[in-house]
């Protein structure tokens, strides 16, 4: 593959797969870490794979309309890219959901499907899995913001993204036998030992998040390796 030793402005998609392919590794390098010593870990992981979604998608779309000089809207397809959002062209590096953007690049494999089969020979279909995947990171981050900051304006689900959780005691010590895994757990007692509050890690939902967001960027990331392969030459 060419990309891989020319600079970034002489890429055919202008950059973006190689930059995903950058956050993508940087996700897997971490993750492999396994358990690591810092509390939660799992945000900088999870905001990484989804980076690198965001930005596979972008080249996809960037792919087709340069190669098939395909135009953005009323704007030819050498210019800055465009994406359809609810039937109104945006400029992509202000559109950061992504399921716009791979309901476009859905939407650019089934229109060009006939070019595909005369001109390549990869088995373009996707799995089921992959549209799965890209609504429940959708409706988890629908603007890039909430593995990133504590407070988004999606204030509704920001207290579910921190490890350490409030807990009710008495549920706590009810459902203690019933755990597979032996219970991480922090409580504030008063001077006479009263508990006052009780925290348990709860990191079940994080993790399953982090496997949803990196096989979709393993699938993405092959994806992107076909397309460049097809169709730019390696460039």
């Amino acid at each position: 593959m060419q990309y891989m030793m020319l600079p970034l402005n002489e890429h055919f998609d202008l950059g973006f797969g190689a930059v995903a392919d950058s956050f993508m590794d940087a996700a897997n390098a971490l993750k492999e870490d396994g358990a690591t010593p810092f509390l939660n870990a799992h945000l900088p992981v999870s905001f990484l794979y989804r980076h690198a979604i965001e930005l596979f998608l972008k080249s996809a779309i960037t792919i087709f309309h340069r190669k098939l000089n395909l135009p953005y809207g009323e704007l030819p397809g050498s210019d800055e890219p465009q994406v359809p959002v609810h039937g109104k062209w945006k400029p992509m590096y202000t559109v950061h959901a992504v399921k716009p953007l791979h309901a476009y690049m859905r939407e650019l494999f089934v229109h060009h499907a006939d070019y595909l089969n005369a001109h390549t020979n990869t088995d373009w279909s996707f799995p089921n899995e992959l549209a799965i995947g890209i609504d429940n990171i959708d409706a988890t981050d629908s603007s890039s913001t909430f593995f990133r900051y504590p407070v988004t304006k999606h204030g509704n689900k920001d207290k579910d993204k921190s490890a350490i959780q409030r807990n009710d005691n008495a549920d706590i010590l009810s459902t203690i036998t019933d755990r597979p895994l032996p219970l991480k757990m922090f409580m504030v007692t008063d001077s006479n030992n009263q508990i006052l509050s009780a925290y348990t890690f709860e990191n079940a939902q994080s993790q399953a998040m982090i496997e949803t967001l990196s096989q979709v960027a393993e699938l993405l990331s092959n994806c992107h390796a076909a397309l460049v392969g097809e169709l730019t030459d390696g460039r």
